[in-house]
């Protein structure tokens, strides 16, 4: 162990861990895996900090439930990944990625740098989420969806109050800077388009647009514009 770093004796090591990252409690990280440098996993919740007044790796250690890393993974330096996260095979994070207690990660997705999935969030297969975006508590994310970046979930309609959920449901595409508000539901394949606040739920294959969001064609005339102009997807 390098100077800094710190690997729990419960934890279950398959992949490569680098220096200076830090493993707590029973933690699984899957064959060819990789932990950067300054990667925090199986951190405990807020709820187990509250009850200790030091923070010594021994304690926080001894406190996680650990979390779960599946194989061919790469987490880059300084994410934080709390205690009761699983994440599926072929997961890809930014640097600085911030996922709490209970989430949820599907296999073959990707987490851009500076993202936080800020409470328990369920995210599916397949899924793409760009730099800087926020989740929060109770947010869920179908499989195939594209979330642009800057892009902000809320859950709470009259803060402070009480907590509602956003649903996005298969293959939708979410536009750069949108506000999503509590409680919407969106609709398989619909897209909502960069900028957008979405005040109410959307129809499955619909494009919206606007402050707020309101229809502005289908998904079907979408995708023959985007034949039109060309696509490039790296």
């Amino acid at each position: 162990m390098s100077r800094g770093g710190y690997v729990s004796s419960r934890a279950v090591i398959y992949g490569r861990v680098e220096e200076d990252a830090v493993v707590y409690g029973p933690s699984r990280i899957g064959r060819n895996t990789f932990i950067d440098r300054w990667v925090q996993v199986g951190y405990p919740s807020r709820e187990k900090l509250l009850k200790i007044a030091d923070s010594e790796f021994s304690t926080l250690d001894n406190m996680s439930d650990g979390a779960t890393i599946g194989d061919k993974c790469i987490v880059r330096s300084f994410s934080i990944i709390y205690e009761k996260v699983r994440i599926g095979d072929n997961v890809e994070l930014g640097h600085g990625v911030l996922i709490r207690s209970n989430s949820t990660v599907g296999s073959r997705s990707r987490i851009g740098s500076f993202t936080q999935l800020d409470g328990e969030v369920h995210i599916g297969e397949e899924v793409i989420i760009q730099s800087m975006v926020y989740l929060p508590h109770l947010t869920e994310v179908g499989d195939k969806v594209f979330i642009g970046p800057n892009v902000v979930v809320t859950n709470d309609k009259y803060p402070i109050g009480r907590l509602q959920g956003v649903k996005i449901g298969r293959n939708v595409i979410v536009g750069a800077n949108s506000t999503i508000l509590a409680g919407v539901s969106i609709g398989d394949d619909s897209v909502i388009g960069a900028g957008s606040i979405v005040t109410h739920d959307v129809p499955s294959s619909t494009v919206v647009v606007g402050a707020p969001a309101k229809p502005y064609i289908s998904r079907w005339e979408y995708e023959e514009k985007k034949k039109q102009i060309g696509s490039y997807r790296q």
